[in-house]
């Protein structure tokens, strides 16, 4: 097979950059047509480039939202939002500019307006936004001392001048086409999320396994605030890595407040992942929010391994790491099913190994093991512990199978299905994990009723692979 036809053509790469807070995330999202990059109104919220592919007029190309340009500011997180809008405007066709509507020129822009003069005055768009007000037209000429030419007057809060901006940036996109790298944005491969709370050593795991500084690092939590997506080429398999803001308890979260967005951001990057990596800081163990974490993976029915991070600061033999997963599967029996791996993302102590372990998940979320050897354990299992007597409501099994889903889906015919108690349930579940080899995948086990009138085990509706309604274990 050609290879042009496994991985698709670059895109142009446009990028919005400029001082903190003058809606460079809210024109990113207007542009998108959705809610992608967190907004607020405190400066600094975008820290990490976000690249996401955008069409116009039948013309695609990467959009890319970056952090507020700081310049000459000596600060660990400064000076890496400036790094990462430097390469951002590397790999541009079109530079998208944006000041702000109402403060006049600032110093900041100024010095922005000089470093992109230097080498992208040809590729850059000056963008007016907040330009809504009926003083925009008076006002706006007085931006054109930045030395970029006539000002686009837009409002991201409002979609105003948005069209006329990209019909001309998508112009000019094509004139410079040889000018910047091009970036592939990718779609199709393996999903999956890091996950866990913050300062567990997320962005850094996710920067080690990319071979780049794709994520911003410090040791501050928080400094993630969006999920950005990156490729991954895993031999000839590709991954889509999702870095994510640490979750943080909701009590802590006020919805008026910043990391509010941010945890909305992460909650979605699990429903749209195929397996999570729950990243958790070995000094500081397994606590209630990581558990929290874990369960809404569950819920949400996608696969999971647990990384035990920072394993370099460990005082350690060769027993350490059997004895902790032994200890923490005990108080954590949820865990008991779950695959784990000690490693650094720091040193890079077994990072390598991840991705096997990760794809060992993916193989065993579609296994299938149905068909008359698997009815014949279960029977075999409720006969030797047969469910709990329920007076006036007897539960017989009268069959089994599995069903073709994303999860390891499992339906019993059973008398009475609605009395099976969630001990039994644990029961089969448990018999099941010991039996298969289903390690980090979401166990869902449904209970229907037989068919009527016919007196065999088929289900009453055509619901195969259905969202079940059971909890999973």
């Amino acid at each position: 097979m050609d290879n042009n036809t496994l991985t698709p053509p670059p895109l142009p790469v446009v990028s919005i950059v400029g001082r903190p807070n003058v809606g460079k995330s809210s024109l990113f999202n207007r542009i998108l047509g959705r809610r992608v990059a967190v907004v607020d109104d405190v400066a600094g919220v975008t820290r990490d480039r976000n690249y996401m592919k955008a069409a116009w007029n039948d013309t695609e190309f990467t959009l890319v939202d970056t952090g507020g340009l700081i310049p000459n500011l000596h600060e660990a997180i400064p000076d890496a939002i400036h790094d990462q809008v430097d390469i951002a405007i590397r790999e541009s066709a079109v530079v998208l500019f944006v000041v702000e509507m109402g403060t006049g020129v600032t110093d900041l822009d100024q010095i922005i307006a000089k470093q992109l003069r230097r080498s992208f005055a040809s590729r850059t768009i000056l963008v007016v936004n907040k330009a809504e007000s009926a003083r925009a037209a008076c006002e706006v000429p007085s931006y054109m001392q930045l030395g970029f030419g006539k000002p686009f007057p837009v409002s991201a809060l409002h979609g105003k001048g948005v069209g006329d901006l990209l019909d001309e940036a998508l112009e000019l996109a094509r004139e410079n086409a040889a000018q910047g790298q091009g970036v592939t944005i990718e779609t199709e491969g393996l999903r999956v999320a890091v996950v866990g709370r913050p300062n567990a050593g997320k962005s850094s795991l996710v920067n080690k396994l990319l071979k780049q500084n794709r994520m911003i690092v410090d040791s501050k939590p928080g400094t993630t605030r969006d999920a950005i997506d990156s490729l991954l080429e895993f031999g000839d398999k590709k991954v889509i890595l999702v870095d994510t803001a640490g979750l943080r308890k909701k009590a802590r979260v006020k919805k008026n407040d910043l990391e509010y967005y941010s945890n909305m951001r992460a909650i979605d990057s699990i429903d749209r992942c195929d397996i999570c990596v729950l990243v958790v800081d070995v000094s500081a163990g397994i606590g209630v929010q990581d558990m929290r974490i874990f369960r809404k993976i569950c819920d949400s029915r996608k696969g999971v391994v647990l990384v035990w991070n920072k394993w370099d600061i460990m005082e350690k033999d060769h027993k350490t790491f059997d004895k902790m997963a032994a200890e923490v599967r005990y108080e954590f029996p949820e865990l008991k099913n779950v695959p784990m791996i000690s490693l650094s993302a720091l040193t890079g102590q077994r990072v390598s190994s991840l991705m096997d372990v990760v794809f060992g998940v993916k193989e065993r979320m579609g296994a299938n093991v149905g068909g008359k050897e698997f009815e014949d354990r279960i029977f075999g299992w409720v006969r030797a512990h047969p469910h709990p007597v329920t007076p006036g409501a007897e539960v017989r099994f009268m069959g089994a199978k599995q069903v073709k889903a994303a999860f390891p889906l499992f339906r019993f015919f059973v008398t009475n299905h609605d009395t099976v108690t969630p001990g039994y349930e644990r029961f089969l579940a448990n018999k099941i994990y010991e039996t298969y080899d289903f390690a980090g995948c979401p166990l869902v086990l449904e209970f229907r009723p037989m068919s009527r009138g016919r007196g065999n085990v088929e289900e009453q509706d055509s619901g195969a692979g259905e969202q079940p309604a059971a909890d999973n274990q």
